[in-house]
């Protein structure tokens, strides 16, 4: 148990240490920041906002076992995704375009044992396989091309 909560805080130090040097392609990080609306109404930020997980598509839809709360945060200025997936803490890597173009990359997580995996991993693969993402009032769908993978609604950090 000590070896899993030691393995655990040297990877999130490794995760804080890590410092992208890759800006958002096809823009400034600020361009990029701004939402795709589908609506014309203004929308949260895709960097800066806590997106708090509402759905996993084909994912499990039983929200009971899901623990603590799941949600992901995009900080613009290091090109980090960071969150909870509910027992384990996440961290990577990110690209987004203000065209909705939105790659996810080097992923790492915590690894405690945790009863809902099923849930984790269903969020973790949604994550590996996005490539474009729209925001629609506080709505964030992240999708691989048209299908939607997931959705999560925008809470104040």
């Amino acid at each position: 148990m000590k070896l899993q909560l030691l393995s655990a805080f040297a990877a999130i130090a490794i995760l804080a240490a890590c410092q992208s040097t890759q800006q958002p392609t096809g823009g400034d990080s600020a361009a990029a920041a701004s939402a795709i609306t589908t609506d014309g109404q203004p929308a949260w930020p895709l960097a800066g906002t806590k997106w708090v997980l509402k759905e996993i598509v084909n994912g499990p839809k039983d929200t009971s076992d899901w623990g603590k709360e799941i949600y992901m945060q995009f900080v613009d200025s290091s090109s980090q995704i960071r969150g909870h997936l509910g027992c384990n803490g996440f961290g990577g890597k990110f690209l987004a375009t203000a065209t909705g173009d939105l790659q996810v990359s080097d992923i790492i997580s915590t690894q405690m044992a945790c009863p809902a995996l099923n849930v984790e991993n269903a969020f973790s693969q949604a994550l590996g396989n996005t490539n474009k993402y729209t925001i629609e009032k506080d709505l964030l769908s992240i999708q691989r091309n048209d299908t939607i993978l997931a959705t999560f609604t925008a809470a104040k950090p």
